[in-house]
């Protein structure tokens, strides 16, 4: 399906934009969930435009935000939508995740473990409460939904169907950012109703999903790229 090592060169790409999130948590440049998100998805589309001139394989990644951004988060039922279209030879696929972000606080824990074991621990409290209710409503769009909580040590992510699992405090299993992404990309991860190729139908995703970002990341040969002609707005 993809050629040798395009799923390891995808994870180093996000590996490289998480950890410029985590550098500005770090430095305090980076204070609220909203800020990190938006920080991370812009990342995410630089290093895969550097990647682009780099490899026989594009990485093209492309944000939507909505107009009202700075409307109270309890509008939306996710942060963001992701779409992953890739056309690579005889193989075609598009689909989608959502995800609701949560700042790491008393209420929302990451632990790390041995080896690549992460886990994030759950208090009860109105934070999970609110956790829950977000992760209801993203379930109701779509079973790929899943909570990142971000963390200045690395972000963690865990299905928005063991959020709501829990009844009391608790601590779930989790993913690492870039293991969740390679797993997307690898299509272990992802719903294909939620599907987009253009600005134009991420727009409307976004907006079915009620979701505060949407992003569409493309995979394909860069030759293919030089025959494609598609505007995007603002760009």
């Amino acid at each position: 399906m993809f050629v040798s090592g395009i799923v390891r060169e995808f994870g180093e790409l996000v590996s490289e934009a998480e950890g410029q999130v985590i550098e500005g948590i770090r430095d305090r440049e980076i204070v609220t969930e909203p800020s990190a998100t938006d920080r991370f998805l812009g990342a995410l589309e630089i290093v895969t435009r550097v990647h682009a001139q780099e490899s026989g394989i594009l990485f093209r990644a492309r944000t939507l935000r909505d107009r009202g951004w700075n409307a109270p988060e309890k509008k939306f039922g996710a942060d963001f939508c992701g779409i992953l279209n890739v056309q690579l030879g005889t193989y075609s696929q598009s689909k989608g995740v959502l995800v609701q972000a949560k700042w790491e606080s008393p209420g929302f824990q990451v632990h790390r473990g041995r080896g690549s074991l992460i886990t994030v621990a759950f208090s009860d409290g109105r934070e999970m409460q609110r956790c829950q209710d977000q992760s209801e409503k993203m379930l109701m769009v779509t079973p790929d939904s899943y909570v990142m909580i971000c963390s200045g040590d690395g972000f963690a992510v865990v299905p928005a169907s063991s959020v709501i699992g829990l009844s009391s405090d608790g601590e779930l299993y989790a993913k690492h950012l870039d293991r969740f992404f390679k797993e997307f990309l690898m299509c272990f991860v992802g719903d294909p109703r939620l599907r987009a190729y253009d600005p134009k139908s991420l727009e409307i995703v976004r907006k079915e999903s009620n979701a505060r970002f949407a992003f569409l990341l493309e995979v394909l040969k860069s030759e293919q790229m030089r025959t494609m002609k598609v505007r995007y707005p603002g760009r």
